[in-house]
């Protein structure tokens, strides 16, 4: 599971660093995309990364990938969380700045490890869901070039299918 993050990192990075050399024509009112992720959430082995392109004056689509552990792997109970999402935004004043609202579809897996206390034994589940959901926010472009992008949202999502029954 470690290395699933380390190659979406690695991914993620490559296209950044190719998308990152702007056209000399560029003018800060041609922003086509961003790319943003959370050093926050990285504290809480919460990895995510998001590509944000958009497809007219007030709207935009993406891909986001997250990777998220939880519990500790030395007692043998953790949860990991992997997800890749595409997802729409609205923005009513421009794309990439201001209140946004949008939805979101993707892909879900979840494994759990966890100790069998009837027999002792490490156990492990997995289980694939489809997503849907909803997210709301405000974002800024900063600096006089525009090129720091801040943003802050809340969202939900609902997984369907899959199963983990003992987890």
């Amino acid at each position: 599971m470690k290395s699933t993050a380390a190659v979406l990192t690695l991914c993620l990075l490559v296209l950044f660093l190719f998308l990152s050399s702007p056209p000399t024509h560029a003018t800060e009112l041609d922003r086509k995309f961003v790319i943003s992720t959370n050093p926050l959430l990285a504290m809480f082995t919460w990895y995510n990364a998001e590509l944000e392109i958009a497809m007219g004056s007030n709207s935009t689509v993406g891909l986001s990938g997250d990777y998220w552990t939880i519990g500790d792997s030395d007692d043998n109970d953790e949860t990991t969380y992997m997800a890749a999402t595409f997802f729409y935004r609205y923005y009513p004043t421009a794309s990439f700045e201001g209140f946004y609202f949008g939805g979101r579809i993707g892909y879900n897996q979840i494994t759990a490890q966890y100790v069998d206390v009837d027999d002792q034994t490490v156990e492990e589940e997995t289980g694939d869901f489809l997503a849907a959901g909803i997210d709301v926010g405000y974002s800024w472009l900063l600096g006089d070039s525009k090129k720091f992008y801040v943003s802050l949202g809340v969202g939900a999502v609902r997984l369907f299918g899959g199963d983990l029954a003992n987890a």
